[in-house]
């Protein structure tokens, strides 16, 4: 393989992002804020410069790091909206550089690597505004170098990297079993509980002061979400919604928890079945993934915990009570890095997902509240796109085998102990 092409993909990649943001993004049709977050987290910058603190003077429905970046983009010289946008754009880069670098750990060619980062770099055209005024951006950028560090056996990173992602918003705790079983199967069970123990520890260093301050205030953020009622962009409101265009069953949409969502015994039923399905698939992976690790031998044992982080990340979109169009920027870290023949009909979904997000979110987003007929078709889509992606991502065994894949000379550090050489001996045996 050509060095010189590899060195320099990542950075044309990160031009390219820049250009799609900076141009389309702000000039085109894209940028429509009729509905934005921008207005909260701007509010919770003004409350913090005036000395209040969050969970202890106001209520804020994200963990810390989430309240460190509204009072960053603030402190950013201009506009409130275009300090913030330019921090997403940081960490759009962020994340095509880290999806980049992981899809080269994984012994990917150049022109599988160019188009995993490349869509990355062009996801503002098919999400839209959403990605500059909601910050999962930074969420995504904290995963894709996550799963990098996973990739290459740098777990302290990871584990480092998933407080921070978990201190931003608690999705990432699902990757938690996924990254044990890794680990474990790569270094031992003790290791693996000493990484979880320090990422434990880094989210209680930072959470126990507010928590001691205002223990209410910081359940909250755990309460907040566990009382919102069924959202009606989830799978399980999608699939209401269809009865009601076919068998014209009376829906009830009430605007609660900054969105709106479907009110009524029916919904409250199926907004608890969403949540037994999350579990019951989580689970799933998990087996399925423990289950193949068994035999897989480096890189192969690297795709198939990518395969499970992006068949994981889909689950909770598909099984969520709550399913808001910025969930699908988490898929950016590892949707398009699934390997094997289904590793592409995955990366289809994943981006037919976004598009026709786009076509609704949010021009035609309050039709869909007044229960039109087309939008609802569109959500119906968008949400059986979503249960493609799911089970092509899946783990199985042809993930491990990606056409064309070729291995890069060093994927791994160099091992340090002779533990380390004991591991790769095992590896490279049988």
């Amino acid at each position: 393989m050509n060095a010189r092409p590899e060195r320099w993909l990542p950075w044309a990649l990160v031009g390219l992002a820049v250009v799609v943001w900076l141009v389309p993004l702000q000039s085109l049709w894209w940028d429509s804020t009729v509905i934005s977050d921008i207005p909260t987290y701007e509010r919770a910058y003004e409350l913090m410069r005036a000395g209040e603190l969050p969970y202890v003077d106001f209520p804020l429905e994200y963990p810390p790091l989430a309240a460190l970046v509204f009072l960053i983009a603030g402190l950013v010289p201009g506009s409130y909206a275009a300090a913030f946008s330019g921090l997403m754009l940081l960490c759009l880069c962020a994340t095509v550089l880290g999806v980049t670098a992981t899809a080269r750990a994984l012994g990917f060619p150049l022109a599988r690597q160019a188009v995993a980062g490349g869509l990355v770099a062009v996801s503002p055209l098919v999400l839209g505004n959403l990605m500059e005024t909601r910050f999962d951006l930074a969420l995504a950028a904290l995963l894709s170098w996550m799963l990098w560090a996973l990739v290459t056996g740098r777990f302290p990173l990871a584990w480092g990297l998933l407080a921070a992602a978990t201190l931003l918003k608690l999705v990432p705790l699902a990757l938690v079993p996924a990254m044990l079983v890794f680990q474990r199967h790569r270094e031992g069970l003790r290791p693996a509980l000493r990484g979880l123990g320090f990422a434990l520890g880094a989210i209680a260093v930072v959470a126990l002061p507010f928590v001691v301050l205002s223990p209410s205030g910081t359940w909250d953020i755990v309460g907040y979400h566990a009382e919102r009622p069924l959202q009606i962009e989830s799978t399980g409101s999608a699939y209401l919604l269809s009865l009601r265009v076919l068998a014209d069953i009376d829906l009830t949409v009430n605007s609660s928890f900054g969105s709106q969502g479907l009110k009524g015994n029916g919904p409250d039923a199926i907004a608890l079945l969403s949540t037994v399905a999350t579990v019951v698939l989580l689970a799933a992976i998990l087996i399925t993934f423990t289950l193949l690790l068994r035999r897989a031998r480096p890189p192969a044992d690297a795709r198939l915990l990518v395969a499970a982080v992006a068949a994981t990340t889909a689950a909770l979109l598909v099984g969520g009570k709550v399913l808001s169009p910025q969930f699908l920027v988490w898929l950016l870290p590892s949707a398009f890095l699934v390997a094997g023949r289904r590793g592409w009909g995955a990366l289809g979904a994943a981006v037919a997902a976004m598009v026709v997000t786009q076509v609704y979110f949010p021009s035609r987003y309050w039709d869909l509240v007044a229960l039109d007929h087309g939008v609802i078709g569109l959500l119906v889509l968008r949400d059986a796109l979503l249960v493609v992606l799911l089970v092509l991502a899946w783990p199985r065994p042809a993930t491990t085998r990606p056409s064309g894949a070729t291995l890069p000379h060093r994927a791994d550090p160099a091992p340090a102990g002779s533990a380390d050489r004991a591991v790769a001996a095992r590896y490279l045996s049988g």
